[in-house]
């Protein structure tokens, strides 16, 4: 059972500042994570020391503080198991078991030969650093169907190529990272266009339930107070307009394939890590904790394998298929508008809108966990039949090898997880409502973006900060004449940040672990590239909160 969600003020901040800060200060991401956590509790605790078992006489005063303080220790456990990796089926199945079904696929894929298939292919259409980098940013450009799916394959594909050219572990997982979720935000079919269409429902139901949505704009509610729900077959020209302003994923994006190319010189952090690899002196650091087991990284080939990238190909196809199938399965049940409401989930789950009772347009969500565990089927099956694994046992093994390899990340995950969950209880959503109080109509699409990044870098999730963010940003636009879509692309943009540099977002994380990089290193080098794009992010909502009228649209909506 989930803690009560309490206002904590600025004390809300101080798991995500503890984690990040011990993190980056002892360079060891599970200390950090763990003790924002318990920071976590002992500020939950403090703050309601009833709620954590403090007998109602010693709960006053400062004695009442600091026992609950010391009680809300016991909350910690609760953190961790309510946190939306646990708590939230979609999650379970989607990131914890996907993680270890791709895994378990990599070790059968180092064990049969396909890695080294692949890295023989691409070997021959490629003969240099530069070429290798260009080739792992266009493979994270084209899958992109969803940001875990991009961070799981695509660093686990690239590595062997990257590794024999000599391009720094950190430079793979920037690639990975950086083609990741700002792809993803900009396609209307992957799993992103499914959930910010619920973002921007919530923001509209709470715009209405404050009296600020314009008349003109009624029709994209139906019902009033607590029976008020988005008509969310109407949100899709607002989305698709806000598309142009989601001024973030396009730098970053731009920015990668200025660095693939070579047009940009690495520099800060990352000049280091690509000036010691390309000296022989290894993709990674000596001190460097890799987020792939050392074991993994040695295993080896089957005598009897014969390296073939079609190896790789057939189960990372099925995956493929598999997750398309998903999104666009249409043999559901008819549902009637009247159940509009109750279609959209967070977690992920199906956006369905009906035509008078019939299907019109139906993008469900990816469901990587199926998707990876018919892969893994496909590649023990594959490498079974062909006998580039000669044996169940050895199959077995390489499976359990590639569960091992990928514990580190899932371990970090549950963490982020429960960091994420713990803001959240705390109340950072009431923490943030009033900072907009005063500000000038020009200026709001900037100061909604630096907040907005803030908040995604300090709890880790996009999808989370979105939640807090959008039920306070649309009234704003609404009450203060601000253009709507630029409102928009400035939360969908400072989400987006934090999600791709924090070091307890989860997209992070997996970019780290499957690239094999050690994760404070990818942290480090990356978020120089990151500033850098923030900052040309924020002087164009400077520029446009000037210029663009609040009328102005691409399509009517």
């Amino acid at each position: 059972m989930s803690l009560e969600t309490i206002n904590a003020g600025v004390w809300t901040l101080v798991p995500p500042l503890l984690a990040i800060g011990l993190a980056w200060y002892i360079r060891d991401a599970l200390i950090g994570l763990f003790a924002g956590i318990v920071g976590a509790g002992i500020v939950y605790g403090a703050h309601t020391p009833v709620a954590v078992g403090v007998p109602e006489g010693l709960a006053g005063g400062i004695s009442g503080i600091v026992l609950g303080g010391v009680m809300g220790l016991t909350a910690v456990p609760t953190l961790i198991a309510t946190a939306p990796l646990f708590d939230d089926p979609w999650y379970v199945e989607n990131v914890l078991i996907a993680l270890f079904m791709i895994g378990g696929m990599i070790g059968l894929m180092i064990r049969s030969g396909a890695i080294q298939g692949v890295l023989e292919a691409l070997a021959a259409r490629v003969d240099s650093p530069a070429d290798a980098e260009r080739a792992s940013f266009l493979a994270g450009m084209i899958i992109h169907i969803d940001d875990y799916f991009n961070c799981l394959v695509v660093g686990s594909m690239m590595r062997p190529l990257t590794d024999r050219y000599d391009v720094s572990r950190a430079k793979l997982a920037y690639y990975v990272d950086s083609a990741g979720s700002p792809a993803a935000r900009l396609a209307f079919y992957s799993t992103w266009g499914v959930a910010l269409i619920g973002f921007i429902g919530q923001g509209l139901v709470q715009a209405q339930k404050g009296g600020s949505l314009p008349s003109g704009m009624g029709n994209l509610v139906s019902g009033t107070g607590q029976e008020a729900s988005a008509a969310t077959a109407e949100l899709w020209p607002l989305f698709f307009n806000s598309l142009l302003f989601g001024f973030y994923s396009w730098i970053a994006l731009i920015l990668a394939a200025l660095v693939a190319w070579q047009v940009v010189p690495n520099f800060g952090p990352m000049k280091r890590e690509e000036e010691r690899a390309r000296n022989g002196d290894g993709v990674i650091g000596p001190d460097a904790s890799p987020m792939i087991s050392e074991e993994m990284d040695r295993y080896e080939m089957a005598d009897v394998a014969t390296p073939d990238w079609r190896n790789f190909a057939v189960p990372i196809g099925t995956m493929i298929l598999l997750a398309f199938a998903a999104m666009f399965w249409r043999a559901s049940p008819v549902i009637q508008a009247s159940e509009m409401s109750t279609l959209f989930s967070i977690g992920g789950y199906s956006l369905i809108v009906p035509d008078g009772g019939q299907w019109s347009f139906n993008i469900g969500d990816v469901r990587l966990g199926l998707a990876a565990t018919g892969g893994l089927v496909a590649a023990f099956l594959l490498y079974r039949l062909r006998g580039d694994i000669p044996t169940n046992a050895d199959a077995a093994d390489a499976t359990v090898h590639g569960f091992k390899g990928i514990l580190l990340a899932a371990a970090i995950l549950t963490l982020a997880s429960s960091i994420q969950n713990s803001v959240t209880t705390l109340g950072i959503s009431s923490f943030v409502t009033n900072w907009f109080t005063g500000v000038p109509p020009a200026i709001i699409p900037v100061a909604l973006f630096l907040v907005t990044a803030f908040i995604s870098f300090s709890d880790g999730s996009s999808w989370a900060t979105y939640g807090i963010m959008f039920p306070i940003a649309m009234p704003i636009a609404f009450t203060t004449g601000t253009n709507l879509p630029l409102v928009m692309g400035a939360v969908f943009s400072g989400g987006i940040f934090g999600d791709h540099c924090s070091p307890i977002s989860d997209t992070t994380v997996l970019s780290s672990s499957t690239s094999g990089s050690d994760h404070m290193v990818h942290v480090r080098t990356q978020i120089p590239y990151a500033l850098v794009t923030a900052g040309v992010t924020a002087v164009l909502f400077v520029v446009f909160g000037v210029l663009v009228p609040q009328g102005f649209r691409i399509l009517p909506y």
